[in-house]
């Protein structure tokens, strides 16, 4: 499973490291909790170990997969013109929290690449979807590659299109 000192993802809160393990006794019942502490937003958050594999939380990418997120930045499907084209849509809420770095690139190659088409910017929730999927990526490719948070932005802006 997770060891402490190992570097982790969790959906919708990006990534972190696991700090310590702790044993709390529940109503009469001895639970084990993963802490968890997230470096970009300052939160450290408890994890039950029997609810860890249906949270999410999975193991940080290698390095050697930086690529791949490199070009899902720039891959995006340009869905075909709707005539009632909705302003915002679920679609990129859904693929953040899967706790996917593909699918947070795929959200920002989407989003940049509809802002681009539009006239008077993003709707309010597809920004702030944009701003989450970045600051996702931003937090895992620090503690995969030792980037800072400027360098980790960089990648994103240097491999999406306008990003």
């Amino acid at each position: 499973m997770f060891n402490v000192g190992e570097s982790v993802v969790y959906p919708y809160h990006g990534a972190g490291t696991i700090k310590d393990m702790e044993e709390k006794d529940i109503l009469g019942e001895k639970h084990i909790y993963f802490v968890v502490y997230f470096p970009l937003n300052h939160v450290t958050l408890m994890l039950p170990e029997n609810r860890i594999k249906e949270s999410g939380l999975r193991k940080i990418i290698k390095s050697d997969q930086l690529e791949e997120v490199a070009t899902a930045l720039k891959t995006s499907e340009v869905p075909e013109k709707k005539e009632a084209a909705r302003p915002y849509s679920k679609e990129n809420e859904t693929l953040l929290k899967t706790g996917s770095i593909l699918d947070a690139a795929s959200v920002i190659a989407n989003l940049t690449s509809k802002q681009g088409e539009r006239n008077n910017g993003l709707h309010m929730e597809d920004r702030k979807n944009l701003d989450r999927a970045k600051q996702f990526i931003v937090s895992e490719l620090m503690l995969v590659n030792e980037m800072s948070e400027d360098e980790a932005m960089s990648f994103i802006n240097e491999h999406a299109h306008g990003a």
